[in-house]
């Protein structure tokens, strides 16, 4: 899902109602208090550590958090609110981002009642839609509905981001001081423009060859044979950098593969290849690289402002993706997978499945627990620690995506299996060989700055496959940024 709208509003302003009107339209709502009463429900994601963080008297004897003393208590305590949120923000992070990649419809809705307390750690959105009202209506609306004392209502409001912080870095705002009858109106009026907004941002990230953070960093790659083409592409990077963030890709991919599925083994998989993203990221100066690049095609985006031969609100579409990659990137603080490293549990694990074998129950006990949880609990989990990583993600699948259209395909025919071009001062980032997959003949390439030498190998298990004798036509293309 490559466009998405952040929906706030105080509490009683109203924006479960104006959510359920999108619901009504067939748009896929994501609601961060429904996921958080899920984390903290008996069972839930969040229950070991809030017990862990704030005491077993923390969660109730059927094994929720007490909602009404970690209210009171996160309310009379800022430090504790603080502890609370860094529990529950990366888990609830980590949660809509899965809903939202699984959703179907042409854009998502995040709902969070502190998405202005939490702008600078959520930077997915497109449009920020802001449901409001005065704060006498909210108070009259909540007394209305039950529950709670008035002075508790309005230490709740205190407590949440003033009126104007939250209409400052609105989009859209929706004035709810009327009946539940005159919310539908508006939202339609609302629906119609999201769908023209993520129509023309499609169409412009499509025609620039650019995707949105949100959709480029998970496309799915399908293995060669699955999908359907009768070409067969081969990349070969001829930068130490290219190479990195296409390992990243691979890893990145089967990640969300197997984290989609629910067994055991899949999820197995998924934390050896965490473990994996973490080692490839740390070996080289991947955030700088990335900046740098980004920040550079910013610039050349920037350059075609107000040139009327240039469709402004695509362009502006096209620049914001990149904008959000770099907000994200310059986000990430201290050293890459800093926050894996920091987990002794998770780093027992990877010491383990060093050793052929050894994570075997007997080895790891609370590892075999971990395996035995439901799938939900094992996927929140892995995609909490796998969320922080997303901007290296995001980021790298922009350059590629870059480079990838960044270059011209040509035909050549290697006679009896060899091609050799000269450079000739042609710089590449990248090399890619597509050839038909009935040829059953492979590209062993090699290059420098001077030449690019090609041998096309017939298929085989022998460790020293023979060279094709007959001639074989093949595209070319140097890939450059």
């Amino acid at each position: 899902m490559s466009f998405i709208v952040g929906l706030t509003g105080g509490i009683g302003s109203g924006k479960s109602a104006v959510g359920g009107e999108f619901e009504r339209l067939g748009i896929t709502v994501i609601d961060y208090d429904t996921i958080a009463h899920e984390l903290t429900a008996p069972g839930g994601g969040a229950i070991a550590h809030i017990s862990q963080a704030f005491g077993p008297e923390s969660i109730t004897p059927e094994g929720a958090m007490d909602r009404k003393r970690m209210r009171t208590l996160a309310f009379g305590d800022p430090d504790a609110k603080r502890r609370l949120e860094k529990i529950l923000h990366p888990m609830i992070l980590a949660e809509s981002a899965r809903r939202a990649h699984m959703a179907i419809s042409p854009y998502v809705i995040l709902m969070n009642p502190l998405l202005v307390e939490t702008l600078k750690d959520d930077l997915r959105f497109n449009r920020i839609m802001i449901v409001d009202c005065p704060e006498e209506v909210q108070v009259e609306r909540v007394l209305a509905r039950g529950g709670l004392p008035a002075d508790e209502v309005r230490r709740i409001i205190t407590a949440q981001a003033t009126r104007a912080a939250r209409l400052a870095p609105a989009t859209d705002v929706i004035e709810n001081t009327g009946t539940i009858a005159d919310i539908a109106p508006k939202v339609a009026e609302l629906h119609e423009k999201f769908l023209a907004l993520e129509k023309a941002a499609r169409s412009a990230l499509a025609h620039a060859g650019v995707g949105s953070t949100a959709q480029i960093g998970r496309e799915s790659v399908k293995p060669p044979g699955e999908t359907g083409s009768p070409l067969i592409s081969y990349e070969y990077p001829l930068t130490e950098r290219i190479r990195t963030m296409l390992r990243l890709e691979a890893l990145f991919e089967r990640a969300r593969h197997f984290l989609s599925m629910s067994n055991q083994q899949e999820h197995h998989i998924v934390l050896l290849t965490l473990f994996e993203i973490m080692e490839v990221a740390s070996r080289a100066d991947l955030k700088s690289d990335l900046l740098q690049e980004l920040e550079r095609q910013k610039q050349v985006l920037l350059s075609f402002k107000d040139n009327p031969a240039v469709e402004q609100e695509t362009l502006s579409a096209v620049t914001t993706s990149v904008e959000e990659a770099l907000a994200a990137l310059f986000a990430m603080t201290g050293k890459i997978g800093q926050h894996l490293r920091e987990n002794e549990w998770l780093m027992a694990i990877k010491q383990r499945t060093g050793i052929p074998g050894g994570a075997c129950e007997f080895d790891l006990p609370s590892y075999h627990y971990w395996l035995h949880k439901s799938a939900d609990e094992r996927a929140s989990d892995i995609a909490s620690w796998i969320a922080p990583l997303y901007p290296l993600r995001d980021g790298s699948a922009i350059v590629l995506k870059l480079l990838r259209e960044g270059g011209k395909v040509v035909q050549h025919v290697a006679r009896q299996g060899t091609f050799s071009q000269m450079l000739g001062g042609r710089t590449a980032q990248m090399v890619r060989i597509r050839l038909p997959r009935q040829t059953g003949v492979i590209p062993e390439i090699s290059a420098n700055k001077y030449a690019l030498n090609v041998r096309f190998t017939i298929f085989s298990k022998d460790p020293r496959p023979k060279l094709a004798e007959s001639d074989v036509s093949f595209e070319l293309t140097f890939c450059n940024l």
